[in-house]
């Protein structure tokens, strides 16, 4: 009779409970998403039949002679490299991080140079909208799902941890910086027994034979261990320009810094292709900035120095192409990205019954909260689901289990290879505004307090069209 007594008990009904709320939840969640998407407030990163920045990818790829086996979406990459030019003798490819379709709308004249230089072809930023997955991507020809890098400071674990061994922790992964790092404990990843196969889960295209060009790398970051990871076999085919100060930033010296060094990168590609005529050698020639990103970073994206920086880049391109014009020569210019302004107002921290719910809470004003991943405590998931749908704060955010997200083709066509997939954790926060969900230490930095207006930042990571639309200019002779 105890037995009976337990069994008519309903012990188990929250739970079921809980278990339809959370059906219930994504279900909405994943309604606002396509609503966004249907409305334009989103953008799709491969749909509506527009290019994308891992098309451009493959497309390099092709023209370099080391096309990938299976790409992902071939015809498009095909339609890109004829636009360019497979059998073209110099490709020019300029990537300048953050520079999206509406900030050069925002900041330059239509007779400028850049803008004029604008193509009917519009591309789209891979998602997430950051400069790893981009770089990644742009390295390797696949999608961040495949790739395995959808951002920074990445949760990660070597192998299964045991009893009081403590020599497989989590890991915060990073690649763009000097080392691939573990920002948690701020060791190389290499030293915690991570090799480069599972940090990368492709090889570069560059590494996948011997090109018909020579290449060249112009950057201030070369020596890095990603530099020299996607460089492969050429990484000493390189010419290293500077970078601009931090402290600068918000200074005509900033901006000035930030031309010079531009304009240095011209001069290096202008050699480059004066050493490959006299020696009678196709060449492909890549050139990355971080600016105006860097700038934006720091100032928002309508700031003055902003302007300053990009008539800078522009009027360097178009002395470089006014040299590269009688050549048969195509100067491709892109960018891996857009921004957005976040005002201190916009800056959200997570309350404390759902960071109670959570092991990590990948965030962060510079971007990371745009595409918030967040990994749950074991068993916790629906609650999670829950204090968020009740939370007046996150209203303007989009909260989806990640494997709706998988379904959505948010992280490319195909399904994220399992290590991949393991560093994104349970849900991913999509900002639908200007909302960006920061750390504690952020909103006492840049929040507003009694004190302090606050500082305003620029962000990116997220679906708005001020982030995921992303320049086509190209120029070739004749056009």
């Amino acid at each position: 009779s105890r037995f009976k007594q337990f069994a008519t008990l309903p012990k188990m009904q929250p739970v079921k409970r809980a278990k339809r709320d959370a059906t219930a939840s994504t279900e909405l969640h994943r309604r606002k998403l396509r609503e966004c998407l249907a409305d334009g407030s989103f953008l799709h990163p491969t749909k509506e039949g527009t290019f994308n920045f891992c098309d451009l990818a493959e497309a390099l790829a092709m023209c370099c002679g080391l096309a990938l086996l299976q790409p992902t979406r071939k015809e498009h990459a095909e339609k890109l490299a004829k636009e360019i030019g497979i059998s073209r003798r110099h490709i020019v490819f300029i990537l300048c991080d953050g520079m999206g379709v509406e900030l050069l709308q925002q900041h330059l004249a239509p007779e400028r140079f850049l803008r004029a230089g604008e193509r009917s072809t519009q591309l789209r930023a891979v998602f997430p909208a950051t400069t790893p997955a981009a770089l990644t991507t742009l390295a390797t020809g696949v999608f961040p799902g495949q790739h395995g890098l959808p951002g920074w400071e990445l949760r990660d674990q070597k192998a299964c941890e045991f009893p009081k061994e403590g020599i497989h922790n989590h890991i915060q992964l990073t690649i763009l910086d000097s080392v691939v790092r573990d920002m948690r404990s701020g060791k190389p990843a290499c030293d915690l027994g991570f090799s480069k196969q599972e940090i990368y889960l492709q090889e570069p295209w560059v590494a996948r034979g011997q090109s018909n060009r020579k290449m060249k790398f112009v950057n201030a970051y070369n020596g890095t261990d990603f530099t020299e990871w996607y460089q492969d076999k050429y990484r000493e085919d390189i010419m290293t320009i500077q970078e601009t100060a931090y402290e600068t930033l918000g200074k005509p010296e900033g901006s000035q810094q930030a031309i010079q060094y531009f304009n240095n990168g011209i001069d290096c590609i202008l050699r480059s292709i004066d050493e490959a005529e006299k020696t009678d050698w196709k060449s492909f020639i890549y050139m990355y900035t971080s600016h105006p990103d860097k700038h934006m970073h720091e100032l928002g994206i309508s700031h003055h120095e902003v302007t300053n920086v990009l008539c800078g880049i522009s009027d360097g391109l178009e002395r470089l192409w006014q040299r590269l014009k009688m050549l048969d020569v195509a100067l491709l210019v892109t960018a891996d990205h857009g921004h957005v302004t976040v005002e201190p107002d916009d800056m959200v921290v997570l309350p404390q019954r759902l960071l109670d719910c959570l092991e990590y809470a990948n965030v962060g004003v510079h971007g990371k909260g745009r595409h918030a991943f967040f990994h749950c405590r074991s068993g916790r998931q629906e609650e999670f689901q829950q204090a968020w749908d009740v939370e007046p704060s996150l209203s303007s955010f989009i909260l989806l289990p990640i494997d709706v997200a998988v379904e959505e083709g948010l992280f490319g066509p195909d399904a994220p290879l399992p290590p991949a997939r393991a560093r994104m954790g349970d849900f991913l926060g999509l900002s639908t505004t200007a909302k960006t969900l920061v750390s504690p230490k952020e909103a006492s930095r840049f929040g507003k307090s009694e004190t302090s207006p606050g500082l305003k930042q620029g962000a990116h990571g997220s679906l708005t069209p001020a982030e995921m639309r992303i320049p086509w200019c190209l120029w070739v002779p004749g056009a």
